[in-house]
């Protein structure tokens, strides 16, 4: 029984170790490959950057600008007068049906 347990005890031991070990490989690797990359965008023009930058904050002025406007306009409802409901249409059967009941049952006044 206690042999049991220790192995069990191992065997999980073990498996999380893999685990952590992959994650913290995993976690390097992807930091080596952020610094590759990081070194070659570092040449490019400053100039270029700046121009990038202003040209998204005035995307992002429009994009907000046809958002404020789209709300305001959906804020605006107009109150109109609710279309009357159509007609019962009831078939030659439905209205005999109806008929021969209130005989049968008579006036409810």
């Amino acid at each position: 029984m206690v042999g049991n347990i220790s192995t069990a005890l191992l065997i999980t031991l073990i498996g999380m170790g893999l685990v952590f070990s992959t994650i913290l490989l995993l976690w390097a690797l992807m930091a080596v490959l952020v610094k590759l990359v990081s070194k070659d965008g570092d040449a490019t023009d400053s100039s270029d950057d700046q121009a990038g930058i202003e040209i998204l904050r005035k995307r992002r002025a429009a994009s907000a600008a046809v958002a404020i406007a789209l709300a305001q306009l959906a804020d605006q409802t107009e109150l109109h007068e609710f279309p009357l409901p159509p007609t019962a249409l009831v078939s030659a059967w439905q209205a005999v049906m109806r008929t021969k009941m209130h005989t049968k049952r008579g006036s409810t006044k």
